[in-house]
C-alpha cells in the first residue's frame, strides 16, 4: 500500500523503506492478472508472523479480542471456569444484542486442525455437557476453517451456531482493522477480499459433485482426480505423470507425482515411507474399496523402484473388512503405506487449500489415524 509517496504494510501501516514481501491479494497461481491492484506490500515482522502456525489458544485470544470489540456483544470473557462438582473451562462467554433480547452464548473454539480428525460427534456431546453444567444458552463451535457438509449438517440438527471462517469474516469485517497483525487477521481479511468469486478449488469441489459414480464416468473422475492432486500439491510434487506402467507392463497406476521435496511434509514423507513417488489410483466405483484394489497398489510399489507410499481415490472410501485388513498387513509385513480417500475427504482437502491452509494436513492426520490404531 502507498501512503503519499511512501510504501506501507498492509497489516500494520508501517512505513517501510523496502517491504519484506510482496503478496498477492489473490494468489498469483489462481489469476492471470498482472494487476498492481492485486498486490500489497508486508513487512519483515508481519511477514514472519504470517509464516507461523498459531496454537488453538492463540485463536481463542483472537476472537475474544473480535468479539469485545462489536458493539453487539458484551461480558466477553475468556476462558471461564464452569461447575462445582464436574469443572470445564469454556473457551469464550459472551452476551449477543439483538434488539430488546439478549443471548448468552458459550463459544468453543477449535483450530483449522480440528476437520482433519472427523470428530464432530465428540465437540457436540463436549458443548451439550458444557450447556448442562452452564444452563440455558446458544452453544457456538468457532473455527476459522470450512467444515464439510454432514458436519454442518449435524450441528445444525444439535442447534449449534458455526461461526466458520466465512461467518467470521462477514460478521466481524469492521473489526479486523482495530487488530495487530497476525495470522487469524490475516485468513479472514483473504477470506473478506475474496468476496462471492468462484474460486478454483469450489469449481473442482462441484465438477466432483457432478461427476456420476460408475463405469460410465470413470474416465471424466480419473481426470478429475489429475487435476485435483496438481492443484492441491504442485509444484511442491512435480506434475502427475498418468497411466504409467512398469516394465512387466502388468501393474498399471493411474498417477504418478515425482516427490523431490527437500523441506516440510513431503520431505518427511519421501524420507520415512520411500517416498519418491507418491502413486495414485483412481476408482470411480458404486462400491466400496475392497482387498484386490489395494493390492494392485501394493504391486507397483517396490522399495528401488516407484517407493512405498500409495493412495487409492475412491468415492466412498474403502470397506472395514478385506480393505482394511489389506492396508494393515501390507503396512506390518512390507512397509508399504496406502491411503485409501474418499469424496468427503478430498472435499476437505480442497476447502483447506481455499482457506489457505495445507491441503496434506489431511494426510498427515490419516496416517497418524491409520498408524495408531495398529
Amino acid at each position: 500500500m502507498t501512503e503519499g509517496n511512501s510504501v506501507t504494510c498492509f497489516y500494520c501501516n508501517t512505513a517501510l523503506q523496502i517491504p519484506s514481501s510482496i503478496e498477492h491479494f489473490r494468489p498469483h497461481s489462481k489469476t492471470t492478472s498482472y494487476s498492481l491492484d492485486n498486490l500489497f506490500t508486508v513487512c519483515a515482522n508481519c511477514n514472519t508472523k504470517m509464516d507461523i502456525q498459531p496454537r488453538e489458544s492463540e485463536f481463542v485470544s483472537f476472537l475474544t479480542d473480535l468479539i469485545g470489540k462489536s458493539p453487539q456483544y458484551i461480558s466477553v470473557m475468556k476462558e471461564a471456569i464452569l461447575g462445582e462438582k464436574t469443572r470445564y473451562r469454556a473457551d469464550v462467554l459472551a452476551t449477543r444484542l439483538e434488539g430488546s433480547n439478549r443471548t448468552r452464548l458459550l463459544i468453543e473454539c477449535k483450530s483449522s486442525r480440528f476437520t482433519s480428525f472427523n470428530r464432530i460427534v465428540n465437540v457436540i456431546e463436549q458443548l451439550k455437557n458444557y450447556k448442562k453444567i452452564y444452563g440455558e444458552c446458544q452453544l457456538v463451535l468457532a473455527i476459522p476453517a470450512t467444515l464439510s457438509a454432514a458436519d454442518i449438517e449435524a450441528l445444525k440438527a444439535e442447534g449449534i451456531e458455526l461461526w466458520d471462517l466465512d461467518f467470521l469474516a462477514s460478521a466481524f469485517s469492521d473489526q479486523l482493522d482495530s487488530l495487530d497483525a497476525g495470522y487469524f487477521k490475516t485468513l479472514l481479511l483473504s477470506r473478506a477480499l475474496r468476496g462471492a468469486k468462484k474460486t478454483r478449488e469450489r469449481e473442482l469441489r462441484d465438477a466432483l459433485k457432478a461427476c456420476a459414480p460408475g463405469k460410465r464416468d470413470w474416465s471424466i473422475y480419473q481426470s478429475l482426480i489429475g487435476d485435483i492432486l496438481e492443484h492441491l500439491f504442485c509444484p511442491i510434487l512435480n506434475k502427475p505423470l498418468s497411466e504409467h506402467a512398469d516394465s512387466t507392463k502388468t501393474n498399471r497406476r493411474d498417477f504418478i507425482l515425482p516427490n523431490y521435496a527437500e523441506m516440510g511434509f513431503w520431505h518427511f514423507i519421501r524420507n520415512r515411507y520411500m517416498a519418491d513417488y507418491f502413486i495414485v489410483d483412481a476408482k470411480n466405483y458404486t462400491r466400496k474399496v475392497k482387498k484386490a484394489e489395494v493390492l494392485q497398489v501394493a504391486n507397483y510399489l517396490k522399495p528401488h523402484g516407484a517407493g512405498c507410499f500409495g493412495a487409492i481415490f475412491s468415492r466412498i472410501g474403502g470397506d472395514s473388512a478385506g480393505c482394511a485388513h489389506t492396508l494393515k498387513e501390507q503396512w506390518l509385513i512390507h512397509q508399504k503405506m496406502i491411503l485409501v480417500f474418499d469424496d468427503e475427504e478430498v472435499y476437505s482437502m480442497l476447502s483447506a487449500k481455499e482457506d489457505g491452509r495445507k491441503p496434506e494436513e489431511l494426510i498427515g492426520k490419516k496416517i497418524e489415524q491409520f498408524r495408531l490404531s495398529m
